[in-house]
């Protein structure tokens, strides 16, 4: 899979909404926003094998992917923030970019 799209989505009352549907957050958060970073297949996908144990895939994203990740990450903390008057967690993550790789 390659990265198609990295989208800024709005997160109401536990639930994102993105093109008509509605996803469960993973975690209890406010509103405010997430990133959902958008995969299309590749041809990978098609010879892919599990290589770090059974149901275990991984990805080697490269430097681009994690840039364009990183700057929605910050646009979307700056979201909230506005959405909740400055209030929030200060502006710095209660995680790393790495916690989701």
């Amino acid at each position: 899979m390659i990265v198609s799209e990295v989208l800024q989505v709005k997160r109401q009352n536990g639930f994102f909404y993105v093109n008509g549907y509605q996803i469960k957050a993973d975690r209890i958060a406010s509103d405010g926003y997430g990133v959902l970073v958008v995969f299309e297949p590749s041809k990978l996908d098609y010879d892919f094998r599990p290589v770090t144990g059974p149901n275990r895939f991984a990805w080697f994203p490269s430097v681009e992917s994690l840039d364009l990740i990183h700057k929605e990450l910050d646009l979307s903390d700056h979201l909230t923030l506005d959405l909740h008057d400055g209030k929030g967690w200060g502006g710095k993550r209660p995680f790393k970019i790495e916690d989701f790789l």
